[in-house]
């Protein structure tokens, strides 16, 4: 019988954690759709961690947040409600002029260039992408 090396054994180990650490262990299919349309909405200012260092983050006048720590700053929860009505642009508290794109105007226009059904933000791709955000809270 032949036996494994212990290189294969660290190898397999080695992708588990890799594979493990992505995510929390309760990472659903939503959050992985949530990822992709994070990834072609929000990673060129947010950073593709979602720590606020993406590439067109320089060119803004404002430097975007860190959507890791929106729970930090909410008791430990993650705040989706605010971060829906900042996202989609119907927070009383947004500044009109900020760079951050209003979603409910410009829809998720990477994700799908000629908007969802209707020109609009898919419900279905946005709580993706809230899921995927609540995943990253650190």
């Amino acid at each position: 019988m032949i036996q494994p090396s212990p290189f294969v054994f660290a190898s397999v180990g080695a992708m588990l954690l890799v594979a493990c650490s992505q995510f929390p262990s309760s990472t659903t299919e939503s959050t992985r759709r949530g990822q992709a349309v994070y990834a072609k909405e929000c990673a060129a200012c947010h950073g593709a961690s979602g720590e606020g260092a993406g590439p067109a983050a320089a060119a803004l006048p404002v430097t975007p947040p860190n959507l890791t720590v929106l729970a930090q700053g909410n008791q430990g929860v993650f705040p989706r409600t605010y971060v829906r009505r900042f996202v989609i642009g119907v927070d009383p508290a947004r500044d009109p002029a900020s760079p951050m794109p209003d979603f409910a105007t410009t829809g998720l226009r990477h994700v799908y260039p000629n908007g969802g059904a209707d020109g609009e933000v898919l419900e279905a791709a946005f709580e993706d992408m809230l899921d995927y955000l609540e995943a990253i809270q650190k």
